[in-house]
């Protein structure tokens, strides 16, 4: 049951005001499923190199944004990325819907260390692990 809601596009919310990064590349769609933030978006030419595979520069800042959005969205943590270790599983082809989450697995005073995954239907394509620095305007305002 959770599978089919989250490969279907449909389920998600459409942000009303993403930032102009995601907004440029469509990083631009919304879950929210048992306390688990989900973003998700389709794989564009816009998002491809020349093979029609989503250029792997695309898939890691989908997932440096959903760590950054995933913290600010369970803690009030404005971050930056400081460190980003990413891991290509498969491709993502033209055309297809790419969804995923991240977990905070430890946070300190000023640190917080995240991980990612990203799939396609039910196959993980991508994962990824980072830290990210607390800013010290803190719960002002979603950064993103």
């Amino acid at each position: 049951m959770k599978n089919e809601i989250l490969t279907n596009k449909d389920n998600y919310i459409l942000d009303s005001d993403p930032g102009p990064f995601s907004k440029n590349n469509g990083f631009i769609y919304n879950l929210e499923l048992d306390g688990v933030y989900y973003k998700g978006f389709e794989v564009n030419k816009i998002n491809c190199n020349k093979a029609g595979i989503a250029h792997g520069g695309t898939l890691v800042s989908f997932a440096d944004g959903i760590m950054g959005y995933t913290a600010w969205k369970k803690n009030k943590f404005p971050c930056l990325t400081a460190k980003l270790n990413a891991n290509y599983v498969g491709p993502a082809v033209k055309g297809s819907w790419v969804y995923g989450y991240a977990e905070l697995t430890r946070a300190t005073k000023s640190i917080l260390f995240m991980k990612c995954q990203l799939f396609i239907n039910e196959s993980i394509i991508f994962h990824a692990d980072g830290i990210f620095k607390i800013l010290t305007n803190r719960g002002k305002k979603d950064p993103s």
